[in-house]
């Protein structure tokens, strides 16, 4: 198992990019939900329902796929990614609906964002150490 003083190291090494994946994710998704009800259900009476709704719907998958990466299990990066294409497909479908220009570029860019920061060969590291930390409290258990 890992010590204190080797935890501490690793919470510094990987904490920040930790944090900057699950904000981005975060962000991506409100600015895209909030915008994508707004247009689609301009109308609607239950406009406020649906978005709180979705938001819920996508915040819980972020906020489990998340927690089992930090358990180090290995199919919760999946998790994560189906919830920002989901995100970024509603990005896409507010494509000529009369969003300014700069708005549905920054909504479009930001799961793009967070798929960058999540690829990247720090976060792909953390995961790999994530992994390696659960498999050592497995074997832990196991005498």
């Amino acid at each position: 198992m890992m010590n204190f003083s080797a935890f501490q190291a690793f919470m510094r090494q990987y904490f920040p990019i930790f944090l900057t994946g699950l904000f981005v994710s975060i962000l991506s998704m409100v600015l895209a939900v909030a915008l994508w009800v707004d247009n689609h259900w301009r109308d609607h009476p239950d406009n406020s329902l649906y978005t709180l709704l979705t938001c819920g719907v996508l915040s819980l998958l972020l906020c489990v796929g998340h927690f089992a990466m930090i358990r180090g299990l290995g199919w919760a990066i999946w998790v994560v990614l189906l919830s920002l294409a989901i995100t970024w497909l509603m990005a896409l479908s507010l494509v000529g609906t009369g969003l300014s220009t700069i708005l549905l570029i920054i909504v479009t860019a930001m799961p793009l964002l967070a798929v960058l920061v999540l690829n990247s060969s720090r976060h792909r590291e953390m995961r790999r150490g994530l992994a390696h930390l659960r498999e050592q409290r497995r074997a832990a258990r196991k005498t």
